[in-house]
């Protein structure tokens, strides 16, 4: 029996059927990434009775913590265990000279690891705790031709090595984000689970069920930002820009100056595009919206310290008026809002009893990265400057509180002005 197996294979995972260098599945809990990838296993093992295959983690301390357990009930459940001897350590094909070891990277040296020089497929385990120096010791040591490595893991921080590698555009990768919505044969008292702890604890759901990262006790500023295509979450493909007025959210700070452009529809607000423009100023600024957007009707938002602040602006010249010259309408309150005010605010638009209406391109990917990671420093309720996620949050802030503005404030309502 050398042919392929009938395996009922979920949607999300079709992309990685197709031959790939790397391939790359996170998620969150009972995604079935796992799952996947044993079969995958199972049924390469069994076309190829000579194809050498090692399950990795950064540390094996104990067979019972490996994948050993799961490719053995796959191998059960698939009716093919006539073909494969299951032994303590290691797993071998009947009728060939396949095997399926499971090793632990920190055990092991450039020189050692070259006992896997002949290996056809590596599959990393909890890949979010594999460390920069165990890839690049992996990568040229697994290069049989057609060789591939695969990675499967819950996301932890956007920093770890294996996010950071699939992020780099790589030749020959393909990676895909799934989660427990996304999974046929998710059990249904997972479900319920889930939907538990979304409605008690937001920012655990999205780290744990949705996949998203962890922030430990700093929390995201942004909780009910889901970085999921809609209905689900706030990312929408088929976002346009319906010809109308556009209106631009703008922050005033120089390195970068940011910008998050949208549309109105109805009462929804519909990003079609973020900017981030490092070194740079008002004037600048102006100048690219105009030579993307000619001949616009453009609403500006900006921070409303810009009435008398001029970031790099001529003598005599505020942000303002600068927007104000090139043909803007620039709106925004005299009193600037409390920050509190305007994250609640967006809070409010990004989701609220089970409605969504801000809607984000794709391509808006600044704007994307920022709601996805900006957070509380710990055990206070500033947010964490130092990363630079906060200046493109400022800027849809500022979009959503003068022209989306949900939220009943304790303060006095500001005064809008609008300068033509």
């Amino acid at each position: 029996m050398n042919g392929a197996l009938d395996i009922g294979t979920a949607r999300w995972a079709h992309p990685l059927l197709a031959p790939s260098r790397y391939k790359g599945a996170s998620g969150g809990r009972a995604s079935g990434k796992s799952h996947f990838f044993a079969e995958c296993a199972v049924e390469a093992m069994v076309m190829d009775p000579s194809l050498r295959f090692v399950c990795i983690r950064e540390v094996q301390r104990s067979l019972k913590f490996s994948a050993k357990s799961l490719i053995e009930s796959k191998i059960n459940s698939l009716g093919v265990a006539h073909l494969f001897d299951v032994l303590t350590s290691e797993i071998r094909r009947k009728g060939g000279t396949g095997v399926c070891i499971f090793e632990g990277m920190q055990d092991h040296t450039a020189d050692s690891l070259k006992s896997l020089e002949g290996f056809g497929i590596a599959w990393v385990e909890e890949a979010h705790s594999i460390s920069q120096k165990s890839i690049d010791l992996l990568l040229p040591t697994i290069r049989a031709p057609g060789s591939e490595i695969w990675f499967s893991w819950n996301p932890d921080q956007p920093t770890d090595p294996v996010d950071v590698f699939f992020n780099d555009d790589l030749e020959g990768a393909v990676r895909v984000h799934t989660t427990y919505s996304d999974n046929p044969f998710c059990p249904e008292v997972m479900e319920v689970e889930a939907n538990r702890l979304r409605r008690s604890n937001p920012d655990a759901y999205e780290h744990i069920w949705e996949g998203g990262y962890f922030y430990g006790g700093q929390g995201r500023v942004y909780s009910r930002f889901i970085n999921k295509p809609a209905p689900v979450g706030n990312i929408d493909e088929s976002v346009r820009d319906t010809g109308a007025e556009l209106l631009v959210g703008m922050d005033f700070n120089v390195n970068p100056m940011s910008c998050v452009i949208g549309v109105r529809v109805a009462d929804e607000c519909h990003i079609l595009d973020a900017l981030e423009v490092e070194s740079s100023n008002t004037e600048e600024v102006t100048a690219e919206l105009l030579r993307r957007y000619p001949g616009r009707s453009i609403i500006v938002c900006p921070d409303p310290s810009g009435r008398a602040r001029k970031s790099s602006a001529p003598v005599g010249q505020t942000d303002f008026t600068i927007l104000q010259r090139a043909g803007f309408d620039v709106r925004a309150p005299h009193k600037a809002p409390l920050i509190v005010d305007r994250e609640n605010n967006a809070q409010e638009m990004y989701e609220h009893e089970g409605r969504r209406r801000v809607r984000i391109h794709p391509d808006a990917k600044p704007l994307i990265t920022g709601l996805s990671n900006l957070v509380y420093k710990e055990q206070t309720g500033q947010r964490d400057k130092k990363s630079g996620f906060d200046h493109i949050c400022d800027a849809m802030d500022y979009l959503l509180w003068e022209e989306f503005r949900v939220l009943d404030t304790s303060q006095a309502p500001s005064v809008t002005t609008v300068y033509q």
